[in-house]
């Protein structure tokens, strides 16, 4: 492959263009049956790969570019805004009290092995979420089982009508069902594949799976027989490049078309090459420092103090983001309703930092310097696109005022994984929004209900029964005011107990070749590429 790039680097840009096509049509030869035509293969350069392709199963970001494509949901977001659209459901109803969904569902629907969509499949893949010890759940792993817990059961009514019913009304269940993990699976190949289904997934989506090598290729195509129509590329190949400057140089030379999660500085500079575009939209995300409270001393108020007095958040953006973040002091974005533009924040004060460590070793016993392990993951993050600069700027920080700061990386996947062990003391994260809703920020994120040792997104192990007793009344309050006041709360609580430092919220940005278009960023963050085409 190094040879076969060199060689490249002596043509022309469109025969360059043309050369990497034929390559991937070569590659599909060996491997996947007939090659698609040499200009119509989309290549995708990201910064990791996936971990699996079974949506009841994962959380990680990487893996949900690659399901939305290969999935269908009941619901889906409009092509272009945060409205929920008709997807495999036509049309939905809900009963007077709230408790009872019906939903309409679309006919003639095929997955990509044949088997045809039905309510039979609707309930076969809820039921995969909310039943703990479903016989076709291979995977302990279900993160965003509490999304889903208070659905009671899922009845088929008839072939094409399938009835949800809920333990308690739900302002949220809709919109829940238009994320990834609500994505419809074929309960064949979920029988056939077992706990392999994971690298071998069928849905009813755009593109169908190909083939996968791991940490080189992930390869998905067009579906010919989708119900909304053909995409307009025949393949799609995602490659994962954890250095940066690599996909930069990719993208430079042609040898792919979009290139995600750059660092700022580099995407201003693309942005000045006649043969790049930039596309950029509002984020609804955080990149956020988590503290294991189960880990003392970080369960000590004054430390988790002292640690956000530390830190320059103002400064991080400069050298980590080249001015393209947004300060943060609540883990909800400011882009979403409820939040909480009213706290005042712990503002940069080393010398507050030293004052709250000597009160905790004068009054609980702490000793100094505090040595504590900084997880941060190897791959850039849309709210996180340089942790190497991001994870030093912090131990320099930190020591600077009393910590001892080991730096632990890990490949992404072995990094959300350890933090949801709880092996960490500090740790990077984030978390861009699954639906334009507080709950998927403060429920998912800091309540008591996700913390556990299967995939639990409350990497902090904060407890806070009285916040969890708001969060779960605003999951069922259908009046909006009413439920803002109890997310305002909410957020009061977690700034003044900091089991989280939250450090910034970012735009998304990415870079492609001008030959691709079609292809749009949306508000929701989520990769749809059946629309992508490319003119050579």
């Amino acid at each position: 492959m190094r040879y076969y790039f060199q060689l490249r680097k002596q043509l022309n840009m469109q025969i360059r263009i043309l050369t990497l096509c034929c390559l991937g049509a070569m590659l599909f030869t060996l491997g996947c049956g007939s090659p698609p035509a040499p200009t119509n293969t989309l290549i995708y350069g990201r910064g990791g790969d996936a971990d699996g392709l079974d949506p009841t199963h994962t959380d990680i970001g990487e893996s949900v570019k690659v399901i939305v494509n290969i999935f269908d949901k009941l619901v889906d977001y409009d092509e272009e805004t945060l409205d929920l659209v008709p997807s495999l459901a036509l049309s939905w109803e809900t009963s007077d009290d709230g408790l009872v969904w019906t939903f309409d569902l679309r006919e003639g629907v095929k997955f990509h092995d044949g088997t045809p969509f039905n309510a039979e499949a609707v309930a076969f893949t809820i039921n995969r979420i909310i039943q703990p010890d479903h016989p076709h759940a291979y995977d302990n792993v279900i993160p965003f089982y509490p999304n889903y817990e208070g659905i009671e059961s899922v009845t088929p009514i008839d072939e094409h009508t399938v009835q949800f019913k809920l333990k308690h009304p739900s302002a949220t269940f809709i919109s829940n069902m238009a994320m990834f993990p609500a994505s419809i699976v074929s309960p064949t190949a979920v029988k056939i594949h077992k706990e392999h289904f994971a690298r071998n997934p069928v849905g009813t989506g755009p593109f169908k799976f190909e083939h996968w090598k791991t940490d080189q290729q992930l390869v998905l195509a067009a579906n010919d027989n989708h119900w909304r129509g053909r995409p307009t590329v025949d393949r799609v190949i995602f490659i994962p490049v954890k250095e940066s400057a690599v996909r930069v140089k990719q993208l430079e030379r042609g040898e792919i078309h979009i290139a995600d999660n750059l660092p700022p500085s580099e995407v201003d500079e693309l942005a000045k090459l006649p043969t790049i575009k930039i596309q950029e939209t509002e984020g609804m995300n955080v990149g956020y420092m988590t503290m294991n409270m189960d880990k003392p001393p970080l369960d000590n108020l004054l430390v988790r103090e002292a640690i956000w007095h530390a830190i320059d958040r103002d400064r991080l953006i400069d050298v980590a983001y080249s001015g393209h973040a947004t300060k943060a002091v609540s883990m909800v974005p400011p882009t979403m309703w409820a939040h909480h533009s009213g706290l005042a924040d712990r503002e940069f004060d080393p010398e507050k930092s030293k004052q709250l460590l000597a009160e905790a070793e004068r009054n609980a016993g702490v000793k100094l310097p505090i040595k504590l392990q900084l997880f941060v993951m190897a791959q850039p993050r849309p709210y996180m696109q340089r942790p190497r600069q991001t994870v030093v700027f912090i131990k320099d920080s930190l020591e600077r005022v009393g910590f001892d700061i080991e730096i632990v990386t890990n490949d992404i996947r072995q990094h959300f994984f350890r933090m949801t062990q709880g092996e960490h003391q500090l740790g990077l994260a984030g978390w861009s929004a699954d639906i334009p809703d507080p709950d998927n920020f403060l429920y998912t994120l800091l309540d008591l209900d996700n913390i556990n040792d299967d995939g639990g997104n409350n990497l902090s192990r904060y407890r806070n029964e009285e916040m969890h007793d708001w969060l779960i009344a605003a999951k069922s309050e259908l009046d909006v005011e009413k439920r803002k006041q109890l997310y305002l709360k909410a957020q009061e609580s977690i700034f003044r107990d900091a089991p989280v430092l939250p450090l910034v919220h970012t735009k998304v940005r990415i870079a492609q070749r001008k030959e691709l278009s079609g292809y749009k960023l949306h508000p929701s963050s989520m990769v749809r590429l059946r629309h992508s085409k490319i003119t050579p």
